[in-house]
């Protein structure tokens, strides 16, 4: 893998959709942000025109800068800008260039690496420094912040809250799902989807239940009253929760999660009155527009599992999460009428680090277009 830096800028149409198209595609290319920067508003540099929306990020890859040149002028297509020979600057919906490629020191017709320009431009050297202020510039000898520091840009930029990055997924969908295993963050997630986006948030209501805890400890005495208890608790709470709101929403669970519980934990007597039971009263339940699954290793979920302290949940074995993992995966291989996203957590902090967090959020947003 090798780190590069690239920049992002745009000027025509929704700039600011535009650049969160192009990250969302970067990425689709195998590409990793490692760290993204603030938005900067900037004037048109070169020629009259409209003010630009940029920013830069520091990348990891294991394409070649042509590769990555390559990808970079497909997406640019994609979104809407063409390039041709015609010299001079001019508007574009979307410029995506490649800045630094490690240390390295290429010039050849088509490929000039670090960017001959780069040092000249606050629209490039502010972004920049903000990431890797430290980055040393293989020609000029200097770092990124002595060039900002010796610039004759006079340019004077507006930085973007980081939050302006996160992208408009509730413009295409309205009522999202959460769902996944114990302890892997769903609620989490779905919680700071809520607040970030300012949504009404269906939230599970687990651990009222009476059973729960004399599940753990003995689950073949009480395996029936516990999913009994769910299901009708489950059904009270949105039936309750769609009688009082329209708005666009996200949850952090599925009311369908009672068959796949109820499947791992019911001898198949039981299941089938069970799924009779769930079929009559909840016929017709409110569908998502997308459901997101978050998956992660059993070891790191039994970590969570620890560290939230819960003490009914401190013996729960690895074979019962793994058969709840394997239920969830035949759900969502089932015919489904919403999509389904799978994302593996391992490597995302979605909940402390802004970056993992904004990644997950394009993930759901690639969806969307």
């Amino acid at each position: 893998m090798h780190q590069a830096i690239i920049s992002l800028g745009s000027n025509l149409g929704n700039r600011l959709e535009l650049l969160q198209r192009a990250l969302t595609l970067i990425e689709k290319e195998g590409v990793k942000i490692k760290t993204l920067s603030s938005i900067y508003e900037t004037p048109a540099w070169g020629f009259n025109g409209s003010p630009f929306y940029n920013a830069c990020a520091l990348i990891e890859t294991s394409k070649s800068p042509k590769g990555l040149l390559s990808g970079f002028f497909k997406i640019e297509e994609k979104l809407g800008r063409f390039r041709n020979s015609i010299n001079g600057y001019s508007a574009r919906q979307i410029d995506l260039d490649l800045l630094f490629y490690e240390d390295n020191i290429v010039s050849l017709k088509d490929i000039k690496i670090p960017h001959p320009r780069l040092h000249l431009r606050n629209f490039v050297l502010v972004p920049l420094v903000e990431i890797a202020p430290q980055w040393f510039h293989p020609i000029l000898k200097k770092t990124t912040l002595e060039l900002l520091q010796k610039s004759t840009d006079k340019d004077v930029l507006e930085k973007l809250p980081f939050k302006k990055w996160r992208p408009p997924i509730f413009d295409t969908f309205s009522y999202i799902i959460i769902e996944g295993n114990i302890g892997v963050g769903k609620t989490t997630l779905a919680q700071k989807i809520a607040s970030d986006y300012k949504l009404s948030f269906l939230k599970e209501s687990f651990a009222e239940n009476p059973y729960l805890e004399k599940f753990y400890n003995d689950p073949v005495s009480y395996s029936l009253p516990v999913e009994q208890f769910f299901l009708k608790d489950r059904m009270k709470q949105t039936d309750a929760f769609w009688n009082q709101n329209k708005d666009k929403t996200v949850s952090d669970f599925n009311i369908e999660k009672s068959l796949i519980f109820a499947r791992k934990n019911l001898n198949d007597l039981d299941f089938k009155a069970y799924k009779r039971e769930f079929n009559k009263i909840y016929p017709n339940p409110k569908l998502p527009d997308i459901m997101v699954y978050l998956h992660n290793d059993i070891e790191i979920l039994k970590g969570h599992i620890k560290k939230r302290g819960r003490y009914f949940e401190q013996n729960i074995k690895n074979e019962y999460l793994e058969q709840i993992e394997l239920g969830y995966k035949q759900f969502i291989k089932s015919d489904l009428p919403y999509p389904v996203i799978s994302i593996h957590t391992k490597n995302l902090n979605f909940e402390t680090n802004e970056a993992d967090y904004q990644a997950l959020l394009r993930i759901i947003f690639n969806a969307s277009f």
